[in-house]
């Protein structure tokens, strides 16, 4: 049986925006442009957030220190609304980078809209009448006009899924890249087709101390993954630097990751979906006890399977 309309609901709580399948389109006569067509470069991008230091610096009169600040709230198209204070004489636009720090929400895409209008960018939220405690509600279209995205099953690669489901702990030791790997014990792996990099595949290996092998990483899709990350370096540093630096955040600790995992629907049943990666050793930094990886470029962390599992 096909995983790929679970996939199809995985991958929509994690970009934001809806996924049907293939099939599911041709079955109901969907039509839909080639460019809708989600490929692993897409997601891939979708799925990781790049620090730089000015991404944790407060901007004024938004989030610390402002004595103009209101509480609003910001409902997404998926999950929770979330609080957060801003000054209400800041543009639209302005507060779309602070929707995009919080909830990695795409700028281009983004609409939102406030008493069944859409805010435009220029305009300033008091301009709308946005006071403490009004609600904005967040919603995101495909470039180009389209509001959903189509996966395909060459998305995947079915032979290498592992189910780690009713797998424990039991003091083995497993090593990828030269580091320890932590395997996702109690969740399913479903992998992504990775033929984008080539038929070089030492990358993906699992000898161990293999030099051209890369270790094992995990993260939650969640912004508030790297925000948390981000923002304590922020208080830590009392503003002056950022802790760590700039770069793509993950952590060889799934149950760190799990913390800021999106959650799902597929048949009535509710999940949690978090993203395998494998990172490149080179220029890799590890901080707070090895909590936290830091991988400086984009193209040194690579997705290569969906972990996924039941919320109870």
């Amino acid at each position: 049986m096909s995983q790929l309309p679970l996939v199809a609901s995985a991958i929509s709580a994690i970009i934001k925006s809806p996924v049907k399948t293939y099939d599911e389109c041709v079955s109901k006569g969907v039509a839909f442009k080639p460019s809708q067509i989600l490929d692993l470069d897409t997601f891939y991008k979708k799925t990781l957030t790049l620090i730089e230091p000015k991404d944790i610096v407060p901007p004024k009169n938004i989030f610390f220190g402002s004595v103009k600040q209101i509480q609003i709230f910001v409902k997404p198209i998926s999950g929770d609304s979330k609080s957060m204070f801003v000054d209400p004489n800041i543009t639209v636009l302005e507060f779309k980078n602070v929707i995009h720090a919080a909830l990695r929400s795409d700028i281009k895409t983004m609409r939102l809209i406030f008493d069944s209008k859409q805010l435009i960018d220029d305009k300033t939220l008091s301009s709308y009448n946005i006071q403490k405690g009004s609600t904005i509600h967040v919603l995101s279209k495909v470039v180009g006009g389209s509001d959903f995205f189509v996966i395909r099953d060459n998305l995947l690669d079915p032979p290498r899924d592992y189910d780690f489901t009713n797998l424990r702990d039991n003091g083995a030791f497993f090593i990828r890249g030269m580091e320890l790997y932590r395997r996702p014990y109690g969740w399913k792996r479903i992998a992504l087709n990775v033929s984008k990099y080539g038929n070089d595949v030492a990358w993906l290996g699992s000898v161990g101390d293999c030099p051209y092998e890369w270790p094992v990483s995990y993260h939650g899709t969640r912004r508030e993954f790297v925000e948390s990350i981000a923002h304590n370096g922020y208080q830590l540093s009392r503003g002056m630097r950022f802790m760590y630096g700039r770069g793509v955040y993950s952590t060889p600790f799934i149950n760190i990751a799990e913390q800021f995992a999106e959650e799902f629907e597929n048949n009535n049943i509710r999940y949690k979906v978090i993203i395998q990666n494998r990172v490149n050793p080179e220029g890799l930094t590890k901080h707070h006890r090895n909590t936290y990886w830091l991988t400086p470029r984009e193209e040194g962390i690579r997705p290569y399977g969906l972990c996924i599992k039941s919320a109870r």
